[in-house]
C-alpha cells in the first residue's frame, strides 16, 4: 500500500521545483507563480545555540556567532505584497526582518505580517505571539489561525488572553481534517486565492492539539509538518499527508534517536530522519528534493555536519535552507 501511494506521490510532484536543492537560498525563486513559500527557520524550538547546552555543537556555534532559529515558513503574495507566517517563534523579530529583506517589503510598521498560522502550543511555535502585545509591536488585530482547542487556550490563559482582549490578535478557528481519513478538513483562505487545509497529527498535546498544513497555490502545494510523534501512529497517516503535495517540509528533530543522552526519548517522540528516509526511499530516488527536512534539534548532526548533509542530500532528502523558496 505504502509503495503504491509513494509511487503516486512521486508522479504528482514530477513537475515541482527544478534545482531547488542546489541553488543558493536567495536564488531559489521560480518565475511566474503568484505565491511563494520562504523558509525562515529550520531548527527545533530552542534553536542553535541552545540554552543549557554545553556540547560541542552549541559551544562552537556560540564562538562562531552562528544562529539557527526555530522552524518557520512564510508565504508571500507577489502580486499584493501579502505576508503570512506559519508559526510565531521566539525569533519572530529576526525572522520577519529576514522576510521583509527577501521580499523587498518596507513600510509595514505595526502590521509586519498579514496573518499567522499556528500548528500547536509548544514554545518554539507560538511564543513569538507575545511580541505582538502592547509592550512591543502592539499590532492592530493580526489574524491568527488555529484549532478551536488552541484558540480556547489562548483566550483563557495569560499573557495570551491580553492579546485577545486588547484586539492585538484576532483568533480565527479552523476545522482540521483527520489523517485517519474519518473527517475532511475545511479549507480556508488566509490570503485571497491561497487555500490552506489543516490536518490533525499525533503529538504531545498538553495545551492544544497539533496540525500540519497543506498550502495550496494555483499550481503547487506545500506541506508543512514540523512536529509529529511517529508516522505509524495510525494506518495511512504519512500517505494522506503527502497526497497531492509537491514539496513536503517534514519533522527532522532527530537523526537516528541517539542525540539525547540522559533523556528518555519517549518523552519527546519524533520519527528519526533515518526512518523517514527508509519509508520514502522511492520518493527520494525518483523525485529528489521533494521531501525536505526541517525542525532539527540542536544536537542533530544533520544541522552541523556538512558531510552528513551531503550524504542525505545525495539520497534525495535535503535539509531545508533558510531563504529557500517554492513557487506555488
Amino acid at each position: 500500500m505504502l509503495a503504491v501511494l509513494v509511487s503516486v506521490f512521486a508522479t504528482l510532484v514530477a513537475s515541482a521545483i527544478v534545482g531547488l536543492a542546489s541553488e543558493p537560498p536567495e536564488k531559489m525563486v521560480i518565475d511566474g507563480p503568484r505565491f511563494e513559500t520562504i523558509v525562515l527557520g529550520r531548527a527545533q524550538d530552542g534553536g542553535l545555540p541552545h540554552l543549557g547546552c554545553e556540547r560541542g555543537c552549541c559551544v562552537k556555534a556560540r564562538r562562531a556567532g552562528r544562529v539557527e532559529t526555530p522552524a518557520c515558513l512564510a508565504v508571500h503574495d507577489r502580486s499584493t505584497g501579502g505576508l503570512l507566517l506559519l508559526e510565531a517563534t521566539p525569533s519572530i523579530e529576526a525572522q520577519v526582518g529576514r522576510l521583509h529583506e527577501l521580499t523587498g517589503t518596507t513600510g509595514r510598521g505595526r502590521s509586519p505580517v498579514d496573518g499567522i498560522l499556528l500548528t500547536h502550543a509548544h514554545i518554539g511555535h507560538y511564543a513569538g505571539l507575545i511580541q505582538l502585545g502592547r509592550e512591543v509591536a502592539s499590532t492592530p488585530g493580526t489574524p491568527v489561525w488555529c484549532t478551536p482547542r488552541f484558540a480556547e487556550y489562548l483566550r483563557t490563559n495569560g499573557p495570551w488572553s491580553q492579546l485577545v482582549e486588547l484586539g492585538q490578535i484576532e483568533l480565527r478557528e479552523i476545522v482540521p481534517g483527520s489523517t485517519d481519513g474519518a473527517t475532511a478538513p475545511v479549507a480556508f483562505e488566509p490570503l485571497p486565492g491561497l487555500k490552506v487545509e489543516a490536518f490533525l497529527v499525533p503529538h504531545r498535546d498538553e495545551f492544544s492539539d497539533t496540525v500540519a498544513y497543506k498550502v495550496r497555490g494555483p499550481a503547487k502545494t506545500v506541506l508543512f509538518c514540523p512536529d509529529v510523534d511517529r508516522w505509524d501512529a495510525h494506518e495511512g497517516l504519512l500517505e494522506r499527508l503527502l497526497d497531492g503535495v509537491d514539496v513536503a517540509y517534514v519533522d527532522a528533530t532527530f537523526y537516528d534517536g541517539r542525540e539525547l543522552p540522559g533523556r528518555n526519548i519517549l518523552e519527546v517522540p519524533h520519527p528519526p530522519m533515518v526512518r523517514t528516509m527508509e519509508l520514502l526511499e522511492d520518493v527520494g530516488r525518483k523525485t529528489p528534493g521533494r521531501i525536505r527536512f526541517i525542525h532539527l534539534n540542536h544536537t542533530n548532526p544533520a544541522l552541523t555536519d556538512l558531510e552528513l548533509q551531503t550524504r542525505i542530500k545525495t539520497r534525495g532528502f535535503p535539509v531545508a535552507e533558510v531563504g529557500e523558496r517554492v513557487g506555488l
